[in-house]
């Protein structure tokens, strides 16, 4: 901390609160965290959302290009934190005016340093049609030159780290947490809250839920069969085929009234639905739980999860979580001692490695090693 108190932090993202942005909502929450280890922390945006909020940020926020034009002239020894993802600064994976002003501020002070935060890369799924293809050697030649001017780079999955490294040859590619937008007032809320016995949840788009659902659909239909599930509440957007498919298969397979599409809440809502399920359902990979901000947000509250994870997985931990096979051997498995202690065990592993003051520790650490 005593290498950064001196000095003065820009943080870089697509948009800001109250827009809907995952990466906004880390780099905000981020630069709120960092504040008190700067002499000033700032954010510089891609664009400003067209709705408004009653309260003025707490950060202040303007457009990326006047800040680094700001800062370029000041001179003063700053730290730059970019949080990109492939088209956030321009929809053909080129932002050559963002390359170009990041060399000048690297270049205007011998103090500056430029840390880059790959949220996403890019896609090299097979089949992809030529204007993706171009899109992704457009998105590789920034990845590049953005691996040059940085003096660190961070990603959040092992997937993203190995493509990065293959790319730009650098060794040296970090893993960076991912913290949850949705946190209950209390931390301790989630081991205090009452359960309803049968009430499930799954949460987030409407494709990763019809997705959960149909990996698993015949755990489900056991649970609801001797009567362990009683409702699931599908929280999230509702405006797409996903959602509707997602009704059909739970009304064929179960009924009408077992699955209750929420649509969006507000994060309060989201909240008290997550302080009172029973469980949740959560259909990542071992890898994408390490990014996940709904699994965080779902451990945050202390609500056992059901994923298909390897007991070996030791970030996020993986006795911490619920298997399908250990519901369909013990449907009352949640509630045992030993489902208390995996609750009690996610619930820690969240607040010591993944609430917003450890994650801004992690980072400090990051950026003065």
């Amino acid at each position: 901390m005593s290498n950064s108190i001196n000095r003065q932090l820009i943080i870089i993202a697509p948009t800001c609160p109250p827009g809907v942005c995952g990466v906004s909502d880390y780099a905000y929450k981020t630069a709120i965290a960092l504040n008190k280890s700067y002499k000033s922390v700032k954010i510089g945006i891609q664009y400003f959302p067209a709705a408004t909020q009653d309260k003025p940020l707490s950060i202040t926020t303007v457009y990326w290009k006047k800040l680094l034009q700001q800062s370029i002239t000041k001179g003063s020894a700053t730290d730059l934190i970019l949080n990109f993802t492939p088209t956030s600064y321009s929809k053909f994976g080129l932002p050559s005016d963002l390359l170009n002003t990041l060399k000048q501020f690297k270049t205007a002070s011998s103090g500056n340093r430029i840390y880059v935060f790959f949220h996403e890369t890019w896609d090299d799924s097979r089949g992809l049609r030529i204007h993706h293809r171009l899109r992704n050697s457009l998105i590789k030649q920034t990845v590049k030159s953005l691996s040059k001017l940085a003096s660190g780079i961070t990603v959040v999955t092992n997937e993203q780290k190995t493509k990065i490294e293959i790319l730009t040859n650098n060794k040296k590619i970090r893993l960076s947490l991912v913290g949850a937008n949705i946190l209950p007032a209390n931390k301790e809320h989630g081991l205090n809250s009452v359960r309803k016995r049968g009430e499930w949840v799954t949460f987030g788009l409407a494709h990763t839920r019809l997705w959960t659902i149909q990996q698993h659909l015949p755990l489900i239909k056991d649970l609801y069969n001797k009567g362990v599930i009683k409702k699931i509440y599908a929280i999230g957007p509702l405006d797409n085929q996903f959602a509707a498919e997602e009704l059909r298969l739970t009304k064929s397979t179960l009924g009408p009234d077992v699955l209750v599409q929420t649509g969006i809440l507000a994060p309060g809502e989201v909240s008290d639905r997550m302080l009172t399920a029973e469980a949740a359902l959560v259909g990542q990979t071992a890898d994408s739980l390490r990014k996940s901000g709904t699994f965080a947000a779902l451990s945050a509250h202390a609500v056992p999860v059901i994923c298909e994870a390897p007991f070996s997985l030791d970030e996020p931990p993986g006795c911490a979580i619920f298997r399908p096979n250990e519901l369909l051997n013990n449907q009352n498995i949640v509630s045992t001692i030993e489902g208390e202690k995996r609750r009690l065990l996610l619930h820690q592993w969240f607040w010591l490695t993944r609430s917003w003051e450890a994650i801004a520790i992690d980072m400090q650490s990051w950026i003065n090693s």
